[in-house]
């Protein structure tokens, strides 16, 4: 992501050079070729607009000051954080492109030595970051500011927000009954000993009666992935086999699993699955139901508040542990925007007023689990301007967003007065949103023909 800049000046010439190095922060150089690499990035992740080596080069600057300082003060990223981040993006790579064999074709090396090259790189993003956390650590937002910062914004500029909702719920998902459990075990060691005997292929019989929709069209293949990717109970069947042997029967929270081994590479392993799911009963979902009715009940006559309830009494362990608030798992908030809840979800509250509960209404969870649950409507908010008392949390966020960037403007600005810094020539004429330029350490460019 560009960092915020004045536009950028003159253009520059662009004779044919040799790679060198175009300036020195502290103890960190940046090459010309940085420049260009890092603008060929921008243009893969879709940016349209021109970009010119002056607005690169000042985000490459921006980022060396942090990273000299970073060393300066001795800010430490352990190699496990670098290797546990770059498990992450190696895995985004391998999605993108297709699978592991293709990644190190596409870069003419093996897996390890591709980790190698990236290493490195990555530890210096990582005490980048952890330096702008340090520069911002001690950025504390107060109601004054957020009044101030709310008045300091036309009354036409405010922003504009969405219809959106908090909710909280009570769910009861109904246990499989021992037999049916026995049952699924079962199926799942007759598939491990025909598999082992023969009769039958690992791939066939994920495709056929797999029940994880993410890999059951695959013949129940997972991929090539670190140790951390699935979840504990995998990392630990996959780590006690040898490539090609299958595992007895597992469970997890999603069900009851078999795995075979097909490779493992130091920390990653490939391995195909079979998931099967013990069925709840009817009569197990009636008996949710009734339990949900009676709770309600209870919330309604003043009994037990919902908080308490659903503390109490919910099988979902999440919101169980936030006296039944929904968090929202893509923001981290209790607000949902309303176009962001599912068809199902959006129905049960549709027609609630703030503060009613709805009947039992059944569901499916995240793993699958059949159950019923009823919601209690908390809060909903009609489309709006912003204002401080509908929406303090927002803007909250976006006074500490602005405060946080005048703090780092200013330790910027501080830095590059303390810093050694020398620029190439052929860069002093960009029209910098800091100033990089000093005299006396300004060199020429080298050119070739």
């Amino acid at each position: 992501m560009l960092w915020a800049f004045s536009a950028a000046g003159a253009a520059l010439a662009q004779p044919k050079l040799v790679d060198e190095i175009v300036a020195t922060v502290g103890s960190e150089i940046i090459l010309w070729s940085d420049i260009q690499l890092q603008k060929n990035q921008i243009k893969a992740q879709g940016y349209k607009g021109d970009i010119s080596d002056c607005e690169v080069l000042e985000e490459i600057l921006f980022e060396k000051i942090l990273l000299n300082q970073a060393k300066v003060d001795s800010v430490e990223v352990s190699d496990d954080m670098v290797n546990s981040e770059l498990n992450k993006r190696i895995d985004v790579f391998v999605r993108q492109i297709g699978s592991v064999e293709a990644l190190e074709d596409y870069y003419g090396k093996s897996m390890s030595e591709i980790r190698e090259e990236f290493f490195d790189a990555l530890k210096d993003q990582l005490l980048v970051q952890r330096m702008e956390q340090e520069v911002s650590s001690d950025v504390n937002v107060t109601p004054s500011d957020v009044q101030s910062f709310f008045e300091s914004i036309p009354k036409d500029s405010l922003p504009f927000i969405n219809a959106s909702v908090e909710m909280a719920m009570i769910a009861k998902f109904p246990k499989a009954a021992q037999e049916e459990i026995e049952r699924v075990r079962t199926r799942l060691r007759g598939f491990k000993e025909s598999v082992e005997k023969g009769q039958d292929d690992f791939e066939t019989l994920a495709a056929l009666y797999s029940e994880d929709p993410g890999s059951a069209s695959r013949g129940g293949a997972l991929g090539l992935k670190p140790r951390g990717t699935w979840v504990p109970e995998f990392d630990a069947a996959a780590f006690s086999l040898n490539e090609g042997e299958i595992s007895a029967p597992f469970k997890t929270d999603y069900g009851w699993h078999i795995m075979q081994m097909v490779e493992r590479r130091g920390e990653l392993y490939n391995a195909n699955h079979i998931l099967l799911i013990p069925k709840v009963s009817a009569d197990g979902l009636n008996t949710a139901r009734t339990e949900l009715d009676s709770i309600r009940t209870l919330v309604l006559r003043d009994s037990v508040s919902f908080p308490l309830a659903a503390s109490r009494y919910s099988d979902d362990e999440r919101s169980k542990n936030q006296n039944g608030a929904m968090v929202n798992q893509q923001t981290g908030s209790t607000v949902f925007e309303m176009d962001e809840l599912d068809p199902g979800l959006f129905l049960t509250i549709d027609t609630l007023e703030s503060n009613e509960i709805s009947r039992p209404v059944f569901f499916q969870n995240e793993a699958r689990e059949k159950g019923y649950r009823v919601i209690k409507l908390v809060n909903r908010t009609e489309p709006h301007r912003a204002n401080l008392t509908d929406d303090y949390q927002i803007l909250q966020n976006m006074a500490s967003e602005k405060i946080r960037a005048e703090t780092m403007d200013r330790w910027m600005r501080r830095r590059i007065d303390e810093t050694f810094i020398k620029l190439n020539e052929a860069y002093r004429d960009c029209d910098f949103g800091y100033p990089w330029v000093k005299e006396s350490v300004v060199t020429k460019t080298t050119e070739t023909n």
